[in-house]
């Protein structure tokens, strides 16, 4: 796992300011959400869960089922969403996810936002055969 970054720590460090909390409170929220004592010891992941925990989002350790994302890449398939290659372009899935569902990367989706991001890019295709 990739450590956590310069512009997380900073991230961090500003957002807890901003909602009022010290160093000491800041560190107990980290420990008690990641198990790690310090902010160095974070992973890139944990620090974008510690991030969205002082943002108010919901966290949730839950990731979206291998079936949620087949279909998803097969969906992306349909609409065209390809690389030269043929293989998904993901960029372009993190652009709809950022949008419409406020996620940065597709790999953050829980089962509940996948499954919105199924539903979206479903009317998206029913959209496009009705054009057709």
């Amino acid at each position: 796992m990739a450590p956590i970054t310069t512009s997380q720590m900073r991230k961090i460090y500003v957002t807890a300011k901003e909602r009022g909390m010290d160093s000491d409170l800041l560190h107990i929220h980290i420990q008690m959400l990641t198990g790690k004592e310090s902010l160095k010891q974070l992973t890139i992941s944990e620090a974008v869960k510690v991030i969205d925990s002082l943002e108010g989002k919901v966290v949730s350790d839950r990731k979206m089922t291998d079936k949620q994302f087949w279909y998803i890449q097969a969906l992306m398939r349909e609409l065209g969403w390809t690389d030269e290659e043929g293989k998904p372009d993901f960029k372009r899935l993190d652009g709809f996810c950022s949008k419409y569902y406020r996620i940065d990367h597709y790999k953050w989706l829980t089962p509940s936002v996948a499954s919105k991001v199924i539903e979206g890019l479903k009317n998206m295709q029913k959209n496009k055969e009705e054009q057709a």
